[in-house]
C-alpha cells in the first residue's frame, strides 16, 4: 500500500531520460554500450586493449614492448595479482543512473546495476576464457569498495555494499565486507595525480582474507586510482588474488 501510494504521488521515472513507467525503460537500456571483454583491457577495464591503452601506458609499469609477439599488450599473463573488468562505457544514460543512485538516493537502481554487471562476468569468462576464466567462477568472494563515514552519513547508506549483496545473491557467492575507507571528500573533481596521491593508504582490511581470491566491486573506474588502492591493501592482508569489476569505465 505504501509503494502504491508513493507511485500516485512520484511515479517512477526512468533515471536515464526521466520518462515515466520504468526504472531504466528499454530506450536507455539499449543506449548503454556495454565493454567487450575480448577487447577490453585487463589492467584497468578500458574498452580498447589490444594495445596497450593510454592510461596504462602512461603510468609507467607496464611496457607494451615486453609482450610477445601474438599476445595482447594487456593479456592476463601479466595479470598475476589480479585482473580488471567494466561492464559498460561511462556514457549515454549511464551517468545519469549512477547519479541517480549514489546522489539522489534511487536505492532501487542497485538491483540493476548488480544484474548488468553480473551478466558482464559472465559473458566475460564465457566469451575471452584466455583473459577472463575464473574472473567470477574462481572467486572465493565478492567484496566492494566502500564509502567514506562522511559519505555514508551524507547518503544515508553505502552504494557498493547494497550492489555487492545483490550480486552475491545472484551469483551464490559470499559477501566479505573486509574494507574499511578512511579520508573523506569526493574524488570526482580531481585529476588523474591527484586521485592516485589521495588513494595512497586509504583503504584498512578489516576482516581476513588470507590465501582467499576475491571479486572487488566498484562502480566508476575513472583513472583506476581506487581500485588499484583497495586490491593493494587487499594483497597486502594476504588475499591469493584479487580481480575487480566496476558498473563503468570513464573514456
Amino acid at each position: 500500500m505504501r509503494e502504491a501510494a508513493l507511485e500516485v504521488i512520484s511515479p517512477t521515472r526512468c533515471a536515464g531520460c526521466e520518462r515515466p513507467g520504468a526504472l531504466v525503460c528499454d530506450d536507455c537500456i539499449a543506449r548503454i554500450t556495454p565493454i567487450d571483454p575480448v577487447h577490453a583491457c585487463t589492467r584497468c577495464g578500458a574498452p580498447f586493449g589490444d594495445v596497450l591503452c593510454t592510461e596504462c601506458a602512461g603510468d609507467g609499469t607496464f611496457a607494451a614492448s615486453d609482450a610477445p609477439s601474438g599476445l595482447h599488450a594487456c593479456a592476463p599473463a601479466y595479470e598475476p595479482l589480479g585482473r580488471t573488468l567494466a561492464a559498460t562505457v561511462f556514457e549515454g544514460p549511464v551517468p545519469r543512473i549512477v547519479r541517480a543512485y549514489k546522489d539522489a538516493g534511487e536505492r532501487r537502481l542497485a538491483q540493476p546495476i548488480a544484474e548488468l554487471m553480473l551478466d558482464a562476468a559472465e559473458h566475460a569468462e564465457a566469451a575471452a576464457p584466455e583473459r577472463y576464466g575464473g574472473l567470477l567462477s574462481a572467486a572465493d568472494a565478492i567484496t566492494f569498495v566502500p564509502v567514506t563515514a562522511a559519505a555514508f552519513s551524507r547518503r544515508g547508506f553505502d552504494h557498493m555494499e547494497l550492489v555487492a549483496s545483490m550480486f552475491a545473491y545472484m551469483a551464490e557467492k559470499p559477501v566479505l565486507d573486509a574494507l574499511l575507507k578512511h579520508g573523506k571528500g569526493d574524488q570526482r573533481a580531481l585529476g588523474r595525480s591527484e586521485r592516485q596521491k589521495q588513494a595512497q593508504g586509504l583503504y584498512e582490511v578489516v576482516e581476513p582474507v588470507a590465501g582467499k581470491r576475491l571479486l572487488l566491486l566498484d562502480d566508476v573506474i575513472t583513472t583506476g586510482a581506487t581500485v588499484r588502492a583497495a586490491r593493494a591493501s587487499l594483497l597486502q592482508a594476504g588475499a591469493a588474488r584479487v580481480d575487480a569489476l566496476a558498473f563503468a569505465r570513464v573514456w
